[in-house]
């Protein structure tokens, strides 16, 4: 038995992420030695163990590891609660019997020995007369029962060609290792075990196999998956494709959601993975699939062409992080012609629109930047020409996390060559995906502690679903609205056809609404404002001083209050920026949080890097152009934060750019009117500071009278009443 594992077999064990684990080595609470050869974490085998024996036992477990021999459980309410656990175990235990009679061998190859043992077990089970078949016959030797075993399998494979390519057909496997798993699998009865169950099971184990930190490979988040699925709903009909398939995880997903399809294609450019994608449909009991490995190109090659017009709708979430270099392939793409290389997901739209038959569906999930920057115009008067654009679901930057960190949404798109002049789209924006940004499950509990994930997406999901059947909706929102792209397609504002979230958001058309009614001068900020950049390190100019600070922590969320904090200047090693009474302070990180203040202490302080410090400009004289107090009002408000919400880049934590800071346009009204706004808006503070004070009042009341109740109990049981 070896006494040493590898990275993703100890998070296995354990039921958590590889990113957690490092964690863990570096916190110390499980550390790592270093295999000689890679320098790859290894773990002692008894530190996991002894890791595993002390971890409480939650209540309920979101995912688990398939190598785990712990009971299987879910959120309260799965319909896979409570069901037979035997399939679960008996993946456990061949994982660990292959680990120990083969330790060289990696976790992929264990992998595709295990599945296809699952796989001659399942055709075992449905013949009666073979379901002795794993039982090892009297005075059959181990060499004679392993032999039995890989004749079979190569007969069941041959006769399965179109789920098993030539490179799969054998069993690799030593006499022992055969023997060892043979004599687990043959205690089992899968059969015994619903459909759900052994999807679930083949599933978890395909999650801990291929991970892109071992195997350069990473999939689309369960919960973004069954999102996609569910808002297509039935339009997922007759003949559905994934044409960059990989593991099969959206159209195993149509399976379980019982979607009204007819075939199931998925296409696949890695031949282990097309593998994969096909057993993980067989073992979900789908008999209507097919799966073909392309190569030279994959879907977007030559190959691909042949399925033209060929499916009536396409859920995909294509490698777009890559360069498609074939010149002669690219030729033949309108977004690739002329091209020395173009982006795959990019050019997966376009194949996507010709693999459809005119009225079909899909599902994509893309890089924003296809919908925002000047480089892919060419990509949004596509869309715009072939299809009618039904929605953007915009998803938060962590949604990939920790594998890759990118800005994405989903479109859907039903193909149609002629495309209406007027169309209403769907908007929405997920901050939370049911997922941290380190891969594991984000729990949150209600007021009876039951547990759900932090997700936005069943929200966004229902107001899709209301806006399906009805054509509107109730209410709009930041985050879900409706909007027409078209008709800003001839909109100076718009010439590139931008179709992201945040450009057709409604405080940015509020915004430009506004600008074209005011009635007053408009300069931009950057004429009304000089930049104070009195920059320092405190750490060098200052060292050994205590100075006053203003960080991104000392100021908040739209209300405009600030701090001063004393803070010893050997504790800032990155730079500040001086302030002075009269300047305003506004945080270009996350600009959506407002975090825009008046500075009106007495002493001069340094604010974070990330401030730009506002000084405004005089009329000749004394006075301001504007009153700055109002101006950093002006600036926490929808007018000026919709006339840069589409100029925020940046991610996990974005930002407005100076030089697009500076283009907000400030109307410049009479001093008397300035001085009439300010006096209003005092009056109006000063009426919600009062009724923040007695709401602060009234909570210290009630819970001293909480307390009173508690030690009033604990009187009655010391003395009688």
């Amino acid at each position: 038995m070896p006494t040493h594992i590898s990275l993703a077999e100890a998070a296995s064990l354990l039921g958590v992420s590889k990113e957690t684990l490092r964690n863990w080595d570096k916190s110390g609470k499980l550390k790592s030695v270093r295999q000689p050869n890679n320098n790859y974490r290894l773990y002692a085998l008894a530190d996991v163990q002894k890791v595993v024996a002390e971890q409480p036992q939650a209540q309920y477990r979101v995912t688990q590891s398939l190598f785990n021999d712990s009971d299987f459980e879910q959120l309260p309410g799965s319909d896979r609660e409570g069901k037979d656990k035997d399939l679960k175990r008996a993946l456990a235990k061949v994982h660990r019997a292959l680990r120990d009679t083969d330790a060289n061998s990696s976790i992929v190859e264990r992998f595709d020995e295990t599945t296809k043992l699952v796989f001659l077990k399942l055709l075992a089970e449905r013949d009666t007369a073979n379901c002795e078949f794993f039982v090892q016959r009297p005075g059959e030797t181990l060499e004679g029962y392993a032999q039995r075993l890989r004749t079979t399998f190569q007969e069941a494979a041959k006769s399965n060609h179109g789920l098993f390519p030539g490179k799969f057909r054998e069993l690799k496997l030593s006499d022992t290792a055969l023997a060892a798993v043979g004599s687990i699998l043959a205690d089992v009865e899968l059969r015994a075990s619903s459909q759900d169950l052994k999807g679930y099971a083949y599933e978890e184990m395909i999650r801990n196999t291929f991970d892109k930190g071992d195997n350069q490979q990473f999939f689309t988040p369960q919960p973004v998956v069954e999102f996609l699925v569910s808002a297509l709903g039935d339009r997922l009909h007759g003949t559905v494709c994934d044409p960059a398939a990989g593991t099969g995880g959206f159209l195993v997903e149509i399976v379980k959601q019982n979607r009204p399809y007819k075939k199931l294609v998925a296409l696949e450019i890695d031949e282990r993975l097309a593998w994969v994608s096909g057993i993980n449909l067989f073992v979900h009991g789908t008999t209507s699939a097919e799966t073909h490995c392309l190569g030279n190109g994959g879907t977007l090659g030559k190959a691909g062409k042949r399925y033209q017009a060929a499916f009536d709708a396409i859920v995909t979430n294509p490698p777009f992080g890559s360069d498609f270099t074939d010149r002669t392939e690219l030729e033949q793409y309108t977004l690739g012609k002329g091209k020395a290389s173009r982006r795959r997901g990019v050019l997966f739209i376009e194949r996507c629109l010709e693999l459809l038959k005119e009225g079909g569906w899909l599902g994509i999930v893309i890089d924003e930047g296809a919908l925002s920057l000047p480089s892919a115009a060419d990509v949004r008067e596509l869309i715009l020409q072939r299809s009618e654009l039904a929605a953007v679901f915009s998803l938060p930057e962590t949604a990939f996390m920790p594998y890759a960190s990118v800005n994405t949404s989903i479109l859907i798109l039903q193909k149609n060559s002629r495309p209406p002049e007027k169309q209403l789209t769907f908007f929405a924006r997920a901050e939370n995906v049911g997922r941290k940004a380190n891969g594991d499950a984000d729990i949150v509990y209600d007021d009876s502690g039951a547990p759900r994930l932090n997700s936005d997406l069943p929200e966004i999901l229902e107001a899709w679903s209301r806006f399906e059947s009805t054509g509107s909706l109730e209410h709009q929102t930041d985050s879900i609205f409706l909007a027409n792209p078209l008709a800003l397609a001839n909109d100076l504002t718009n010439r590139e056809n931008r179709l992201d979230f945040r450009f057709h958001h409604p405080a940015r058309l509020a915004a430009q609404a506004a600008l074209d009614r005011c009635e007053y001068k408009l300069l931009q900020l950057g004429e009304l404002c000089d930049i104070r950049n009195e920059g320092y390190v405190p750490s060098v100019d200052f060292s050994d001083q205590v100075i006053l600070y203003t960080g991104l922590a000392h100021m908040e969320p739209r209300t405009g209050f600030i701090h001063q904090a004393s803070t010893p200047a050997n504790a800032l090693t990155s730079g500040v920026k001086k302030y002075y009474r009269g300047d305003v302070l506004f945080a270009r990180m996350r600009p959506n949080l407002r975090k825009v203040a008046h500075v009106d202490f007495e002493k001069p302080g340094y604010a974070s890097a990330e401030c730009v410090v506002l000084t405004v400009k005089r009329n000749g004289g004394a006075t301001p152009i504007i009153d700055p107090f109002l101006l950093s009002i002006l600036l926490r408000s929808d007018y000026a934060y919709g006339q840069i919400i589409h100029l925020i880049a940046g991610i996990g934590r974005p930002r407005i750019a100076l030089k697009d800071l500076l283009t907000i346009r400030i109307p410049v009204t009479p001093p008397e009117h300035q001085i009439a706004l300010r006096e209003a808006f005092l009056k109006t503070r000063a009426h919600y500071e009062s009724l923040r004070l007695e709401a602060r009042r009234l909570l210290e009341c009630a819970a001293s009278i909480e307390l009173q109740a508690i030690e009033s109990v604990a009187e009655g049981f010391v003395r009688r009443t």
